[in-house]
């Protein structure tokens, strides 16, 4: 699916293949990576993660910049059914200097509106660390809500439980 350039949209860009080597940077710092549960990859793993992310109809993967067009974080629409209209959310703010200033809740907001307005989405959900509060209320505040608690399996088990949270077209309205 190609969108047209995102409009309205003051942190919102697509993603590059340059921005892929900054990702992989933060994504060896521990703490990001525990927080996003992503894989580090390393120089030699980013053609075929950039090679992925193009081909993956499931998939829209969006840069988050700073009022000076600075990468500081990435924000996707994952897991996208087109039939059910449905997708998952995530985002990580890599760069720690931008945390808790908003930045992660304004780009939540866009790429929700994004995936309501442009994909024609009907849901979007997200799965969160429980323990992760900041988070959490900055979901909260861009309009979604706790429906579920998931222990977490696979390759996060033994870690803390997930939150699992949603919004729907219909309640997005009324924002």
């Amino acid at each position: 699916m190609v969108l047209a350039p995102i409009k309205n949209c003051s942190r919102l860009r697509l993603l590059t293949y340059k921005d892929l080597h900054v990702i992989a940077g933060w994504d060896k710092d521990p703490e990001i990576n525990r927080l996003t549960g992503r894989v580090a990859r390393e120089n030699d793993e980013l053609d075929q993660w950039w090679n992925d992310i193009m081909r993956d109809r499931s998939r829209m993967n969006f840069a988050i910049t700073d009022n000076e067009g600075n990468l500081i974080g990435d924000v996707a629409l994952e897991q996208i059914i087109w039939r059910t209209r449905e997708a998952e959310l995530r985002i990580s703010v890599g760069n720690k200097a931008y945390w808790g200033l908003g930045y992660g809740t304004e780009a939540v907001m866009e790429v929700v509106e994004l995936g309501f307005v442009a994909m024609n989405l009907d849901r979007i959900y997200l799965r969160v660390q429980e323990d992760n509060v900041r988070a959490i209320r900055s979901y909260t505040k861009a309009g979604f809500r706790k429906v579920a608690r998931l222990v977490a399996n696979g390759r996060l088990e033994g870690s803390v439980d997930l939150v699992l949270m949603q919004m729907l077209r219909d309640s997005q309205a009324g924002q």
